[in-house]
């Protein structure tokens, strides 16, 4: 037997505030990180991020004030009709809230992945189209709740279609996207390992983007199942989506840059804890003569024909950074400077 509407909704109240909390310490310390530390340390603040945290933090606690403010309407009036009246305006702002914010995560993702492959088009076509159609599909969710009548609520079966296919494509559209930002990152890191050391970076970096990306479409996909077999759970897992969008999102912002963070700590006490080597004269060692060889930096540039170039340069070492507002010269050479 499933659970009724009236238990799905209030169990919705419950979880929805836990990863509503969870959210909001994410939120807070992403924006702290964009804001406050990246500027200290000499990191540009970039605009688009800040702003989806921002639009994805307002739209979290929209939809749990929204879910409040219903509950509080229905046990005041003993109206529990309320909770399955599709076309009630709460519920709609709620569907726009579910709607919205997986879009927002798809095309941050989306973006991410056009940035990573060199602003290359072709790369993201997929990504795009299928951005697109869960546009159009989220739409018509909207528009049919609003002009629905009946209490048969969020499975209704003129609804149980549009969800179905808003779900599956923002499922299809991570695993798509996501795989195509680790092998682009994974055939980079490949390539440049053998000039310079942060192979163990970028595999970080990897891990960063699976883990987060596998926690969002294993959410979403769960809201598929429950969808598409007209369970009540997908009150729950509905709302729950809407939370976990954001809470991926700033987990990618917050563990990359605690990670480089981490490591420029390091390198800043290896580096002023160095002491000179000391060596002792011997016997054999008098007999032979100690030389020493410089070595080159290496200066890495990689053209669009994917080919890694390695020059030497005297004052300028090869680094390898990720940053989101890269942008490809007009010499037909990028330098691999991206962001997660």
């Amino acid at each position: 037997m499933g659970i009724s509407v009236t238990k799905a909704r209030i169990l919705t109240l419950f979880f929805t505030n836990i990863f509503l909390g969870i959210h909001l310490v994410t939120f807070g310390i992403s924006l702290y990180t964009q804001l406050w530390k990246n500027p200290a340390q000499g990191r540009p603040t970039k605009k688009l991020l800040v702003a989806v945290t921002l639009a994805m933090g307002i739209i979290g606690v929209l939809d749990a004030s929204l879910d409040a403010a219903l509950n509080i309407q229905v046990w005041t009036t003993d109206n529990v009709s309320l909770f399955s009246d599709v076309a009630y305006w709460i519920n709609v702002v709620k569907d726009s809230d579910k709607a919205i914010q997986p879009l927002i995560g798809d095309g941050i993702l989306t973006y991410r992945c056009w940035v990573v492959w060199e602003r290359r088009w072709k790369a993201v076509v997929v990504s795009v189209v299928l951005w697109f159609a869960g546009l159009g599909v989220s739409l018509g969710v909207i528009a049919k709740s609003a002009m629905l009548k009946g209490f048969d609520g969020i499975n209704a079966p003129s609804l149980t279609p549009f969800l179905g296919a808003a779900y599956t494509l923002t499922v299809a559209l991570n695993i798509i996207t996501t795989s195509l930002i680790v092998y682009r990152i994974w055939i980079v890191s490949r390539e440049v390992r053998r000039y310079i050391a942060g192979g163990d970076r970028l595999t970080y970096v990897i891990r960063i983007i699976i883990e987060s990306g596998a926690l969002y479409s294993v959410t979403a996909l769960v809201t598929l199942l429950t969808a598409v077999s007209k369970s009540n759970a997908d009150y729950i897992m509905g709302n729950v989506l809407v939370q976990m969008t954001g809470i991926c999102f700033n987990l990618i912002i917050v563990r990359f840059e605690q990670n480089l963070a981490d490591r420029n700590q390091v390198v800043s006490t290896h580096t002023h804890s160095r002491t000179p080597p000391v060596t002792t004269a011997t016997a054999s060692s008098r007999r032979k003569t100690s030389q020493v060889h410089a070595v080159p930096m290496l200066n890495i540039t990689r053209s669009q024909s994917s080919e890694a170039k390695v020059t030497d340069s005297a004052d300028k070492p090869a680094i390898l950074s990720i940053d989101e507002e890269s942008s490809v010269p007009a010499t037909g050479k990028t330098d691999l400077s991206w962001n997660v």
